[in-house]
């Protein structure tokens, strides 16, 4: 085995002053050695993808409030967390929404406004399933294409949703993205007329039977898509046929925070009795906040939910405090068949109402 011999110039005598010549060769390969070093620790980072490229998004000056307080929260945490629980901008973990009665007075002074018998079948909280036909069909329903943000892709420019809610979609779909930077999320339908659920009914029973396709597909008029408020989501996959989005995975957090955006998973799982269709965890409806908490939080439908409210009129409203705290009142009134509903609304605050579809309003007012 052949000596590694150190060149003359390195070979220090600490006997005798180092001449300046040796000094500098010494800084040299020191330095060489710093740079070598440098690089291969650069690599390694560059490879773990710790270290951004030039190709990549830049995401730090447009993070998002939610993801911001994630990363706050991490820093001062002595104990590692998941990214999904730091990242949720309501969880329902940390606060369920509960139902309290209380008297008419925590509404104040009160007004009425008037609504025709009609008016049932419109806003945001309608029922529609295989009992109550849907009378809307394509009133305030705009292109997602020309309102969405970059955070996800649409199946074609004609999928469409009520102007009301595209804000509440975009805003949901981009914090998944600041979270995990998964952009293969496609909204794959919205807004079906009834012209287009003829369709899609008659060639589901084709294919196997009319028995079967009623669990899938609504028969026409009795489907949820054709208010505007539901959409359903798929995964960007080439040559993929059918709807790969299992609300599973990294995608189970848009399933499980969808309710402090507005949103309910429709049909869960063990309520196939209830809501008459097989689980469809890709099915998302609107109900808005704090309708949405409340049902996703204490494991109900829609049908449930209303079963409770209608049970509370003006006065004897029910409070739901919601995930940020802010209180609502909930009430609701039957409507007059023939003639005009007058509807106790408070003079001080906002309120909203909306149809059940089937028999009266419900009245939501935020206290605030």
């Amino acid at each position: 085995m052949k000596h590694i011999h150190m060149p003359k110039i390195l070979k220090i005598d600490f006997d005798k002053p180092i001449p300046f010549k040796q000094q500098f060769a010494i800084m040299c390969t020191v330095l060489i050695i710093s740079c070598m070093l440098f690089t291969v620790v650069y690599f390694q980072q560059l490879l773990s993808g710790n270290i951004a490229t030039a190709g990549e998004p830049e995401r730090a000056e447009s993070k998002p409030a939610v993801q911001a307080a994630a990363e706050e929260s991490s820093v001062s945490a002595p104990s590692q967390t998941s990214r999904e629980d730091e990242s949720k901008p309501g969880s329902a973990e940390s606060h369920v929404t509960d139902i309290k009665e209380v008297g008419s007075d925590v509404l104040g002074n009160m007004t009425s406004v008037s609504k025709t018998y009609d008016d049932i079948h419109q806003g945001k909280l309608i029922l529609v399933n295989k009992d109550y036909s849907c009378r809307l069909d394509g009133e305030n329903v705009k292109s997602i294409f020309e309102a969405k943000s970059d955070s996800y892709v649409v199946t074609d420019r004609n999928v469409s949703l009520d102007m009301s809610i595209i804000e509440n979609l975009n805003s949901m779909l981009d914090d998944f993205y600041s979270i995990y930077g998964e952009s293969d999320i496609m909204v794959a339908c919205g807004y079906r007329s009834y012209d287009t659920q003829v369709g899609l009914f008659n060639e589901e029973v084709e294919s196997v039977g009319a028995q079967e396709a009623e669990q899938w597909v609504a028969p026409p008029g009795y489907s949820e898509h054709q208010t505007g408020y539901v959409f359903d989501l798929n995964l960007n996959i080439r040559g993929s046929a059918g709807i790969d989005y299992s609300g599973e995975g990294n995608y189970s957090w848009i399933n499980e925070n969808c309710p402090d955006y507005g949103f309910i998973i429709r049909y869960p799982s063990g309520k196939e009795e209830i809501t008459g269709y097989s689980q469809e965890p890709w099915h998302f409806r609107y109900v808005g906040i704090p309708h949405s908490q409340y049902i996703s939080d204490n494991g109900i439908t829609l049908e449930e939910y209303f079963d409770i409210i209608s049970e509370h009129k003006s006065n004897n409203p029910v409070l739901i405090e919601d995930h940020s705290g802010c209180r609502w009142c909930v009430y609701y009134v039957e409507a007059v068949e023939y003639g005009e509903t007058n509807i106790p609304v408070p003079e001080n605050y906002e309120y909203e109402i909306s149809g059940d579809n089937y028999s009266g309003f419900i009245v939501t007012v935020k206290l605030g």
